[in-house]
């Protein structure tokens, strides 16, 4: 299957064609989110991804509802720290009828007042409900920790306060700000043509783009050597709830698919070292897994867990562990192979259906300005060499890359004095 890809007026139009498909898979691709929002903004490209629900200047929000499930479609949007995204799906006939609404919402959104205010409740709501949850609030204050003082540092949701200041006019400038932005992707995969994606974006798409607006330039914030960023939040539950991360480069980095392959032999699979030596040979955890976040200029390794609050002090104990085995004695090729042959195939069937392609034209576009083909990206981690990883490993797990977030029972003492266990390399 080959991507088509065409530059229209400085927007991104892509397409994957799957004659076989019943169905297509829509979406438009904003290039901003959270992090392109001043202190007083925070919140708004979450909210405002909300309110172009809420009615157009011809629709209201029931009618956008009723044409697009009548129809037989679905529609859903999300927010991340650098893009919103609007998508849809239905049969293949409907692609007309879904780029067309989906063009109005983006840009003739009405921003009732009385609408605003409903979803002003939602969203409070919304932030409650994150911020009851352990798992979901220690990634918010995780951030904090990362990046204090930065737009990556604050909830995509904004707070409670930043929301409630937020009006119709601040809805329009932002929309205006960003939503005309060149490199904005319309991405269409399943039973359709390029030409004739083509061509219905010529009708729906603004005639015009503009320069992309630029975010504040990240200045990492390294700590002191022994004196890591750790922020807690004493709650009275049985699990302690942890999250530790280090710094990485972004995602233009020649090492990122390295980062990938580190992050899957630690604690991404059943078979990994976290999660074979916390929770199936000790059982420490019930849950315990890594990841890693890439921006345009920053990025993420991490290391989540949820742990019984009377062991956490043995759990960093042996996190340390194998985290020092790792940045001292490597992997072994038996596992690297593994590795690679696991990141593979879950690449290739991960790619069956059109809301998958879609999605994989829509991030390449928005992070690169190209499509990048999935069968580069699977070479490009089969390259990996087990020098690469203990090579990263130590450029990675150093104090001063540490910010630590954790929510349980303990003290905030109690968790500094515990994360004292917290041995790494350098």
């Amino acid at each position: 299957m080959e991507y088509k890809h065409t530059n229209l007026n400085g927007f991104h139009v892509a397409t994957a064609e799957m004659p076989h498909m019943e169905s297509v898979s829509v979406a438009f691709y904003i290039p901003v989110g959270s992090r392109y929002e001043t202190p007083e903004q925070n919140g708004i490209a979450h909210f405002l991804e909300h309110m172009i629900f809420k009615g157009t200047d011809k629709r209201s929000a029931l009618d956008i509802a009723l044409q697009i499930e009548g129809a037989g479609g679905t529609m859903n949007a999300f927010t991340t720290e650098d893009q919103t995204c609007l998508e849809t799906r239905g049969p293949a006939e409907l692609l007309p009828l879904l780029i067309e609404i989906m063009s109005d919402m983006m840009w003739h959104s009405s921003y009732e007042s009385d609408e605003i205010e409903r979803e002003r409740e939602v969203i409070a709501e919304e932030i409650v409900m994150y911020q009851e949850n352990p798992g979901d609030h220690l990634h918010d204050i995780l951030s904090v920790a990362l990046w204090p003082d930065h737009a990556l540092g604050r909830p995509i949701t904004g707070t409670e306060e930043s929301i409630a200041k937020m009006n119709a006019d601040d809805f329009r400038k932002f929309t205006q700000d960003h939503y005309h932005s060149e490199g904005l992707t319309l991405a269409v995969s399943g039973r359709v043509n390029h030409e004739e994606v083509l061509t219905l974006a010529k009708k729906y798409l603004p005639k015009t783009s503009q320069k992309k607006k630029s975010y504040s330039e990240l200045k990492k914030n390294l700590t002191e050597s022994n004196n890591p960023i750790i922020i807690h939040d004493q709650r009275d539950i049985e699990q302690t709830h942890l999250a530790i991360a280090f710094h990485t480069e972004g995602r233009h980095s020649d090492t990122r698919h390295i980062l990938r392959v580190l992050s899957l032999m630690m604690g991404e699979t059943m078979s990994s070292k976290l999660f074979q030596e916390l929770r199936e040979q000790r059982g420490l955890c019930y849950h315990i897994a890594t990841d890693y976040s890439l921006y345009d200029d920053t990025g993420t390794f991490e290391i989540h867990a949820g742990l019984d609050a009377n062991r956490l002090e043995e759990s960093i104990e042996v996190i340390s562990e194998i985290i020092l085995q790792i940045s001292k004695e490597g992997f072994t090729s038996t596992e690297l192979e593994q590795a690679i042959n696991f990141a593979t195939c879950q690449s290739r069937i991960a790619l069956e259906t059109p809301q998958a392609h879609m999605s994989w034209m829509g991030d390449s576009l928005s992070c690169f300005g190209k499509i990048i083909a999935p069968e580069e990206s699977r070479e490009l981690l089969t390259s990996t060499t087990l020098e690469e990883l203990q090579e990263l490993a130590l450029v990675t797990f150093k104090k001063e890359n540490l910010a630590i977030a954790t929510v349980g029972p303990q003290t905030e003492s109690e968790i500094k004095e515990v994360m004292k266990k917290l041995y790494l390399p350098y």
